[in-house]
């Protein structure tokens, strides 16, 4: 049943984000050509191609921000339309375990988001190599061998296990938010903002004060990095026992106690 959730969340957003990815990539092209343009153009008035290279840059940067903003509405947009607006009272009704729709939302935006980031990387990559000649593939293979060889490193395992974690900690901070929201009678979208500003907060609040009382005493200073740093086990528990809370307390807010639209 995963499978079929995953199918149709796939189904119901790869278009959108298909159509930002054929944009970004062709003003991508458009930019190197306006690069190259600017040094290899005769007999095209400066004043021109300073318009068009100035005009291209500014749209690629703004297509490389606009494609993460949009595929974060969209990762957003799609838990809250399939399972808190109209459609949720359908969604809902499904054989299929609220923690299950959770789940399928929460890997189905992990891979638009991992696609996305590919997708900037290639973009780059056109760029590095349309200007950079063919030293940007030597440079790319030695990258890729020092990324690799961190793994190499407990630590850098590590801290990579940790950064992945921190991810899906976000999305899902952000799903539980929004079941949270469902829980007020009206403004429901402030109820779930406020509380992914509150839980913000608190975490911060938690992790300073924590820091604080600890560093009163100078023997205790190794509990916090064990448990803050980003390269340890510490971090790890702490991390996923977040996720935990906000997967399953999530899933029972929006069993149990959503008020849907």
């Amino acid at each position: 049943m995963l499978g079929k959730l995953l199918k149709y969340d796939f189904k119901a957003s790869y278009r959108y984000l298909l159509v930002c990815y054929c944009v970004y990539i062709v003003l991508t092209v458009g930019f190197v050509l306006s690069v190259k343009g600017v040094d290899t153009a005769s007999g095209v008035p400066g004043m021109i191609l300073a318009f068009a290279f100035i005009s291209l840059t500014f749209l690629w940067i703004g297509s490389i921000i606009g494609l993460v903003i949009l595929t974060y509405i969209l990762v957003i947009r799609r838990f809250y339309v399939n399972l808190v607006r109209d459609e949720g009272y359908l969604t809902l009704t499904l054989p299929v375990s609220t923690r299950m729709h959770m789940l399928s939302k929460l890997l189905s935006g992990l891979c638009f988001i991992v696609l996305t980031a590919v997708v900037l990387m290639a973009g780059m990559m056109i760029v590095a190599a349309g200007l950079g000649g063919a030293n940007v593939w030597e440079e790319l293979a030695q990258a890729l061998r020092d990324f690799f060889e961190t793994f190499e490193s407990f630590y850098g395992a590590l801290f990579f296990v940790n950064s992945v974690l921190n991810f899906i900690r976000g999305i899902l901070l952000v799903y539980f938010s929004i079941c949270v929201g469902q829980m007020f009678a009206k403004h429901k979208i402030w109820g779930a903002i406020g509380a992914y500003l509150g839980l913000l907060i608190v975490l911060e609040l938690f992790v300073f004060i924590g820091s604080l009382l600890f560093g009163i005493y100078g023997g205790l200073n190794g509990i916090v990095r064990w448990f803050y740093g980003s390269s340890t086990w510490g971090n790890t528990i702490y991390i996923i026992a977040q996720i935990l809370v906000y997967f399953f307390l999530g899933a029972w807010i929006l069993e149990k106690r959503a008020n849907l639209e």
